[in-house]
């Protein structure tokens, strides 16, 4: 595992997901490169789970992700097996399975895509990936 590339990606993370937290919260527009639909998207009913906006769980994620990021870079030997390591993991497939789930609700009912999404996916992933190897 390289800390570094968990530090970069968590980044990367924390601010896609601000930008549609701050979007949401200010009601500004998504501003979406490739598809148009960022807006319907992220404002839909699937845009909140348990009362909680999506985006604000992703920031927290990707803050604790970070958090563990920067403390293991500055000391690699300080979470090698332990229970943090396993319970970062665990909450890595967790993200992973969320944004599979959030990915098939904009495939199969929304029919409408986010890129920014799509972004936040690929990096749980690569975070998890990371992570494992």
């Amino acid at each position: 595992m390289n800390p570094l590339y968990i530090v970069i990606l968590s980044s990367i993370g924390i601010l896609d997901s601000f930008y549609l937290y701050y979007s949401k919260k200010h009601e500004k527009k998504i501003v979406c490169v490739i598809w148009e639909d960022c807006d319907a998207v992220v404002k839909s009913s699937y845009g909140k789970t348990f009362g909680i906006d999506n985006a604000i769980g992703g920031i927290l994620y990707y803050a604790m992700i970070f958090s563990y990021g920067i403390v293991t870079l500055l000391n690699r030997n300080i979470f090698k097996e332990t229970i943090v390591y396993y319970l970062i993991v665990i909450a890595s497939i967790g993200s992973v399975l969320f944004s599979i789930y959030l990915t098939a609700v904009q495939a199969f009912v929304l029919k409408k895509w986010c890129e920014y999404c799509i972004v936040s996916s690929i990096i749980s992933l690569l975070i998890l990936l990371v992570l494992i190897f």
